[in-house]
C-alpha cells in the first residue's frame, strides 16, 4: 500500500485540487490578457445574463464565458455563426477540471457592434411582423389633438411647436417629455408614450428627437422603445434624427417623417392647403354631379313616353312602307306567273284543238266503232256482216260490213 509519507520532496503527491489550482495560476499568469478570434457556436444566455459559448476555427474549439458584468454593456447578442474577437484571460474551471477563457470585451468581425445589433433587433421584429406594413395604422388627416414624446429642453420640440403654430393653431398639443439621450432614456420614452395613451381626444403621437450620431440616436434603436410603439393604439410618427438616418423606431411607426418639422407639418396641414384641397374636391363634385345630370336628361329623353310613341309610330310607318313594297312586290310576281301561265295555256288550247276529233273531222276523217261502243282501229277486228256506227262532224250513220281487205 502507498503511503503519502514515503513521497519525494521534490516530486510530491498532490491532490486534484491542489493541481487545479496550480494549472490555474499558471494559465492566468501566463495568459492573463489574451484577444483571440472565432466563430461563435453552442451560444448560450442564461436567465443570470451570463453568457457561455465556444470560439472555434477549423483545427480547434475554445470554451468562453462572459459574464453579466462584462456583456451588460455590449448592444449586441451573442449568436452561433458570428466572427468575434473576444478579448479576457485563460482560467480552469475546477468542477469540470476543462481549461475556458473568461470574455470581458467582445467585438464583432466584418460590421460594427451598434449595427450588428441593429441588424440583429430589426431581423427579431420583422419575423414578428412588427414591421408589417399592412399592421400599421392610418394617419388622421387634421387631428385635433398631437401627443409628443420629446425633450422639453431639445430643438426638437422647439420646432414641432413652430411647425404646428405656423400651418395651424387650432391644433393642440400634449407634451410626454422624456429623456432621448443616455441611461434611461429609453425607458422614459417608452413610457412616455404609454401613458399618452391615458389621454382622451389625442388622435396622433409624434416621436422625436434632433439628429445626431448612431450612438445618440440609440435610444430609439431599442426593443423597449421598439415594442411600445408597435403596441400603441393611437397612430405613431416618427421623426427622429435627419432624411438620412433610419431607427428601429422609424420602421416600427405607422409613418416615418425624414425631420421633426416635417412629423409636425404631417399632422398640421395649413388652412391654405386645406382650401386648396376643398376647393379641388368641390370641382370634381360640380363636374360629376353635372355629368350625371346629363346622362340622366340623356336617359329621360330617350325614355319618354312620347319620344317612345314616336319610335314607335316611326316603326310602324317603316314597317307599313315594308309591308306595301313587299305586296307590290307580290302582286307583280302573280301578274307576271299569270301572264306567262296563260300564253302557256293558249298555246296547249290551240295544240289541242289542233288535234282534238272536231279538227280532223272537219277534214273528212270519221270514227268507226261497234254498236257496243268499241272503237274500231284495225279490219281484222270486223267480220263480214258486221254492222258499225261511223262518227261524222255532224251525227253519226250505221253500216254493214259487205267485204273486209287485210
Amino acid at each position: 500500500m502507498y503511503s503519502l509519507k514515503e513521497t519525494h520532496p521534490l516530486n510530491p503527491v498532490l491532490t486534484v485540487s491542489q493541481l487545479t489550482n496550480r494549472i490555474r495560476d499558471t494559465l492566468e499568469g501566463q495568459f492573463d490578457s489574451v484577444s483571440v478570434v472565432g466563430e461563435v457556436s453552442n451560444a448560450k444566455i442564461y436567465p443570470s445574463g451570463h453568457w457561455y459559448f465556444s470560439l472555434k476555427d477549423q483545427e480547434a474549439t475554445l470554451p468562453c464565458v462572459c459574464f453579466k458584468t462584462s456583456n451588460a454593456n455590449l448592444r449586441f447578442k451573442i449568436e452561433d455563426g458570428l466572427q468575434v474577437v473576444a478579448r479576457g484571460k485563460l482560467s480552469v474551471y475546477p468542477p469540470r477540471g476543462a481549461y475556458q477563457m473568461i470574455v470581458t470585451a467582445i467585438e464583432p468581425v466584418g460590421v460594427g457592434e451598434w449595427q450588428l445589433a441593429f441588424d440583429q433587433l430589426k431581423a427579431k421584429l420583422e419575423a414578428e411582423g412588427l414591421l408589417d406594413p399592412a399592421r400599421k395604422k392610418v394617419i388622421p388627416m387634421v387631428p385635433r389633438r398631437v401627443g409628443v414624446v420629446t425633450s422639453s429642453a431639445g430643438a426638437a420640440l422647439r420646432d414641432i411647436l413652430s411647425a404646428l403654430s405656423r400651418r395651424n393653431r387650432n391644433v393642440s398639443v400634449v407634451i410626454a417629455p422624456a429623456k432621448v439621450q443616455g441611461e434611461g432614456s429609453a425607458e422614459e420614452v417608452a413610457q412616455a408614450i404609454r401613458h399618452l395613451q391615458t389621454i382622451s381626444d389625442i388622435e396622433v403621437i409624434i416621436v422625436a428627437r434632433g439628429g445626431g450620431s448612431i450612438e445618440d440616436l440609440w435610444s430609439f434603436n431599442t426593443e423597449v422603445v421598439a415594442r411600445a410603439v408597435a403596441e400603441c393604439t393611437i397612430p405613431i410618427i416618427s421623426g427622429v434624427g435627419h432624411e438620412t438616418d433610419t431607427t428601429i423606431c422609424d420602421l416600427v411607426a405607422d409613418l416615418r417623417a425624414p425631420t421633426p418639422t416635417a412629423a409636425a407639418e404631417l399632422v398640421a396641414r395649413g388652412s391654405a392647403e386645406l382650401l386648396e384641397k376643398f376647393a379641388f374636391l368641390n370641382r370634381r363634385l360640380i363636374q360629376t354631379v353635372e355629368e350625371r345630370m346629363h346622362h340622366a336628361r340623356r336617359d329621360l329623353v330617350r325614355y319618354s313616353p312620347i319620344n317612345a310613341l314616336n319610335r314607335y309610330q316611326d316603326r310602324l310607318e317603316l314597317a307599313s312602307v315594308n309591308v306595301s313594297r313587299r305586296r307590290q312586290h307580290i302582286t307583280n310576281c302573280i301578274e307576271r306567273l299569270l301572264a306567262a301561265n296563260n300564253y302557256k295555256v293558249k298555246e296547249l288550247k290551240e295544240k289541242l284543238y289542233a288535234l282534238g276529233p272536231d279538227n280532223v273531222m272537219a277534214r273528212g276523217f270519221s270514227v268507226l266503232r261497234t254498236l257496243d261502243g268499241k272503237i274500231v282501229t284495225r279490219a281484222e277486228n270486223l267480220n263480214v256482216g258486221d254492222r258499225v256506227q261511223a262518227l261524222l262532224r255532224s251525227g253519226k250513220i250505221t253500216l254493214t260490213v259487205e267485204s273486209i281487205e287485210k
